[in-house]
């Protein structure tokens, strides 16, 4: 059941002669899973071209389809350090609807935070767009402790232990869960964007931080308490400026929104809009924005010296600021990367810009808040309405 309802979450809908050959079953047994899963509410199958209605999707299949239910939801949470984005999402990953509010960068009290948090989950609760909600799905810039949600650091909103994840759960009285942006960014990229199909994967993504999430063998690599994967603060540079952490040349002090903004003369702030806005008077000519981002791809290229070389991954996916300059200057990252190494990693190291862009982590917090349900499909109580929990 797991199998089949995991299959079809990320496929969308598909017919049951696809599901028999991939997962190996006949077809009896595909048709008694199906219906036990569409018994308990999880799928729903219908003839071909009566599936819900997915771009990009091919339509028109040979054979009955199974589909998921979208009125099956979560609620995804990405905290930013300028901006808050709550959506709901539908089985199968279907963004039904969204809510985003800006705000001052700096630091911001965890309970303040998780009130705001809940008005917005209520405005979309209030929607009615799925009959029943299993949970909430959390992404923050920061460490988090895996065994509790516990956001041990996140520099960017100014938290040091808090429990966010408890915060949020007594203000909607919904279970919460709660992961770093960047490990939630490696596992949608994994699960629905540049990096299926490929077992080991390492994704960095940045803004004012740099943050990073890796799969081991399919499987992502946590570390003992939860934090691995700090790869903004790994050493680049022993020489170079004091990071916020502490220590001295972190890759945060050299490849950063702001680091990128101010080495161009500009204010810091503003965003991807911003960054795109550099890069595009770079390519247009200004020799001082041209200087900033060559020196930013420089130092990108060089803080993937040690993630090449510790856990040789598959693919590279890069996000946020990340993504923008290796698109702006390859070359010189790959150069940076790999100036004379007698193994070479550009021959074996496929680098590419996130697909699922600035979503990455919000669909990373959805598939979180999911997760229970695609291991158990059978435990997992999906009978109550959203207006009995909420």
């Amino acid at each position: 059941m797991s199998a089949l309802l995991t299959q079809v979450h990320l496929q969308g809908p598909t017919t049951r002669a696809a599901l028999t050959t991939t997962l190996g079953l006949n077809r009896s047994t595909i048709g008694d899973l199906t219906r036990q899963l569409e018994e308990i509410g999880l799928l729903v199958e219908v003839p071909p071209g009566e599936e819900p209605v997915v771009p990009g999707r091919r339509s028109g299949r040979p054979s009955l389809v199974v589909a998921p239910r979208e009125d099956v939801t979560v609620l995804a949470v990405a905290l930013d350090v300028d901006r808050i984005t709550v959506a709901v999402v539908g089985l199968g990953g279907v963004v039904l609807d969204r809510r985003t509010r800006l705000h001052q960068r700096g630091e911001h009290d965890g309970e303040r935070v998780a009130e705001t948090v809940a008005q917005m989950c209520g405005e979309l609760m209030a929607l009615g767009l799925g009959s029943r909600l299993l949970g909430v799905g959390v992404s923050v810039p920061g460490a988090v402790r895996e065994s509790d949600g516990m956001v041990r650091f996140a520099p960017n909103l100014g938290w040091t232990d808090v429990p966010f994840a408890d915060l949020l759960a007594t203000e909607l009285r919904l279970p919460v869960v709660t992961a770093n942006d960047a490990d939630l960014g490696a596992l949608a990229e994994h699960m629905r964007g540049a990096a299926v199909g490929a077992d080991d994967v390492a994704y960095l993504s940045g803004s004012v931080g740099i943050g990073g999430g890796f799969f081991v063998r399919g499987l992502p690599l946590r570390g003992a308490s939860g934090f691995a994967g700090e790869v903004g603060h790994v050493m680049v540079d022993s020489n170079g400026d004091q990071c916020r952490c502490g220590a001295v040349g972190c890759l945060e002090t050299k490849v950063g929104e702001n680091q990128l903004l101010a080495a161009a003369g500009r204010l810091p702030g503003g965003g991807p809009p911003a960054v795109a806005e550099l890069i595009k008077a770079a390519d247009a000519g200004d020799a001082r924005a041209g200087q900033a981002v060559d020196g930013v791809a420089h130092w990108l290229g060089v803080g993937l010296r040690p993630v090449f070389a510790l856990f040789n991954p598959e693919v590279v996916v890069l996000g946020g600021l990340l993504s923008q300059v290796f698109t702006a200057r390859r070359t010189i990252v790959l150069e940076g990367l790999d100036p004379q190494s007698l193994i070479s990693a550009r021959d074996v190291l496929n680098i590419r810009p996130s697909s699922l862009g600035d979503d990455a982590s919000l669909l990373g917090a959805a598939e979180l808040a999911f997760a229970p349900l695609l291991a158990e499909p059978g435990r997992v109580d999906v009978d109550r309405p959203v207006a009995a929990q909420g």
